[in-house]
């Protein structure tokens, strides 16, 4: 490959880790890590990510840490954790000694984790979710779906979500769900749906269809114009079930717990 096709790559790849405009990320930064246990470890895993958040807590810290278990799809098996809501330059200063924090990891979790953590940083999407209530606790489960866009169709595609979160709060829809745009550490562009539900019978479909819901709020032709859009912009779409861990996770304050990012490919 030439140098001048190189620098194009280049420049194309940084400017899709910047997938979303500064203000629709008014929501924050988060980081959040992908892995799973040896074979036959998940049980040494999981006590060592209790005593590893037992450490976060020992040094009062301020940053929360969510984890939690994936049920379903190839990431069956597999953990996921996050601190949510920073800004970039959180990362420059975190809240406990990182040395101290590494070498706590290596000997808590490290010996029974396959392969290491994929690390990820995702921006959510305040302008465009609907929350799951806090008042109600975190949510014991999650659907995941994770839209990975044709190169060029950004754009359309936000515009589309957009349209949609208008729609639901329109007629009143009855769904919560968090959009997260990734940034860095990942396949990109990328964009993450996820659906919070207190179990499994909230997932079964609600009376008004999703597509009679968008033709209630904008009439059959924007409706299906809406639906054309994620045809032509999404170029793969998986979905995953993820429980909630609070046994696992560290809030140093009380908070409903953010929604997570889909696993990698």
């Amino acid at each position: 490959m030439s140098k001048k096709r190189i620098l194009v790559a280049a420049l194309v790849a940084g400017l899709w880790a910047l997938p979303v405009a500064p203000q629709e990320m008014d929501g924050g930064i988060g980081r959040v890590a992908f892995f799973r246990a040896k074979p036959g470890q998940s049980a040494q895993l999981e006590e060592g990510l209790k005593k590893h958040m037992a450490w976060h807590k020992a040094q009062n810290g301020t940053w929360g840490w969510s984890v939690w278990s994936v049920e379903t799809g190839k990431g069956t098996g597999m953990y996921v954790a996050g601190t949510f809501n920073h800004k970039w330059s959180d990362f420059d200063a975190p809240d406990v000694d990182l040395a101290a924090d590494t070498a706590d990891s290596a000997q808590t979790i490290l010996p029974y984790m396959a392969e290491g953590a994929e690390w990820r940083y995702y921006a959510s999407l305040p302008k465009f979710s609907r929350p799951w209530p806090q008042e109600k606790g975190p949510a014991p489960l999650a659907v995941v779906l994770t839209f990975r866009l044709r190169m060029g169709t950004q754009e359309e595609f936000i515009n589309a979500i957009a349209k949609i979160h208008k729609a639901i709060e329109k007629t009143k829809w009855p769904a919560h769900y968090d959009w997260y745009a990734l940034v860095n550490g990942g396949e990109h562009p990328e964009f993450v749906l996820v659906l919070p539900y207190a179990n499994y019978a909230g997932m079964a479909p609600p009376a008004t269809s999703f597509d009679k819901m968008l033709e209630e709020a904008f009439g059959r032709t924007e409706a299906e114009a809406i639906i054309h859009t994620f045809d032509k912009t999404i170029a793969s779409e998986t979905s995953e079930i993820v429980r909630t861990r609070l046994d696992l996770s560290y809030m140093p304050a009380p908070a409903a717990t953010p929604a997570v990012p889909a696993k990698p490919k």
